[in-house]
């Protein structure tokens, strides 16, 4: 039996990582996807915020990047980014559905939709908003009016009846029913790495703490407010920072508060770092620290849980409950120093309390990863 076709349009795809967690979330479904259909992804030929394209690929043909895998992608260079080029793509691809990650790209999410909508209407178009619609994304970045703009748009044309929306939380589908009424809407989790080492713990001595940040360093991460509560705090703690600068000037805004920063608290910047570094750097540590605005999955708080290490992050994540869990906590941020207790609390754990907060978190990805419906519900998206 011939397999149904997938053509997914995603702004960035492996070997690119600096995207972050995108990247990561349509890597995996990709992979996931293959055994039962065949997979066709179109995306850019180079990592986000660079000019300089991917060295391993070939740019404006099909490839397969991936050693044993089927997927085929098709890194298209930027001066060939265009409608015309897009629309040739779904002819020569002849899906059976379209699959659009994200929702404000212009090229790899509206440019399709529209492409799908007026000329393919046999086509069925899946559309993930990944957290898109959520309040801390609709205003990031200032673009709230022009979102909102387009959502009206979707809307007046009756697009979102075209639609198949997946949600990858019921907040999320709570969310989609906010802007978009019957929606059609279908939840199916993220789909992370399916690796977990086997429990590490490293020393941990009261008084002291090695806390860590692995994310771009852009506004929505929330980094300044981790640099402006250790302004405040009294014990001594060692920050590293990891990931690219997303926003030079948001970076800088950061550099003026480090050197602020009173004696007890040291700083490390280690610049970017590859994907295959992070769970190292994550047991290396006590904790990891991300009081994001917004996220849709959180793929490095959840590789903190894979590695066995507590997060304390904010409550706009799908993680909750983690302090009932000993795996860390998810707070508000309603001052400018919610994070200070927190921090306190885990500078002060012995090796015993660090050791139970290191297995609530390491069980929290094992019961994950371990669903046996993580997959099969993605069935439901294109059958």
């Amino acid at each position: 039996m011939q397999k149904k076709k997938i053509l997914i349009f995603s702004d960035w795809f492996y070997p690119g990582y600096k995207a972050g967690g995108p990247i990561k979330s349509v890597t995996n479904l990709s992979l996931a996807l293959q055994k039962k259909y065949d997979v066709y992804v179109f995306t850019s030929d180079t990592d986000i915020n660079e000019n300089i394209p991917y060295s391993s690929v070939i740019s404006n043909t099909w490839s397969k990047p991936y050693i044993n895998s089927n997927v085929q992608v098709y890194y298209c260079s930027k001066t060939n980014l265009n409608t015309n080029c897009i629309y040739k793509i779904i002819c020569e691809v002849a899906p059976d559905s379209v699959y659009l990650n994200h929702m404000w790209s212009f090229w790899f999410v509206i440019q399709p939709l529209f492409v799908c909508y007026l000329r393919f209407r046999q086509i069925k178009i899946v559309l993930c908003p990944r957290g898109a619609l959520f309040e801390g994304s609709m205003h990031y970045l200032n673009k709230y009016f022009k979102k909102r703009v387009l959502l009206l748009i979707l809307k007046t044309l009756r697009i979102h009846k075209r639609i198949v929306f997946h949600s990858t939380t019921l907040n999320e589908k709570y969310t989609i029913l906010k802007y978009f009424g019957e929606a059609n809407i279908i939840i199916a989790n993220n789909l992370p790495d399916f690796y977990q080492p086997k429990l590490h713990s490293i020393t941990k001595f009261k008084g002291m703490l090695n806390m860590i940040f692995i994310a771009r360093i852009v506004e929505i991460k929330n980094l300044k407010y981790i640099l402006e509560n250790l302004l405040l705090v009294k014990s001594t703690i060692n920050f590293s920072i990891a990931g690219p600068i997303g926003d030079k000037n948001y970076w800088l805004s950061c550099l003026s508060i480090i050197d602020r920063m009173p004696p007890n608290i040291k700083v490390n910047y280690l610049g970017e770092v590859m994907p295959h570094e992070i769970l190292t750097l994550l047991q290396n540590n006590h904790l990891y620290c991300l009081p994001t605005y917004n996220e849709n999955f959180g793929h490095s708080i959840f590789e903190s849980f894979v590695s066995g290490r507590p997060v304390l992050i904010s409550d706009q994540t799908p993680w909750l409950n983690l302090n009932i869990k000993k795996a860390g906590w998810e707070i508000k941020l309603n001052s400018k120093d919610c994070l200070v207790p927190f921090i306190e609390e885990a500078t002060e754990w012995d090796q015993i309390q660090f050791d139970i907060y290191c297995k609530g978190s390491w069980y929290i990805a094992h019961d994950f990863l371990n669903n046996p419906t993580i997959i099969s519900d993605y069935n439901l998206l294109f059958n």
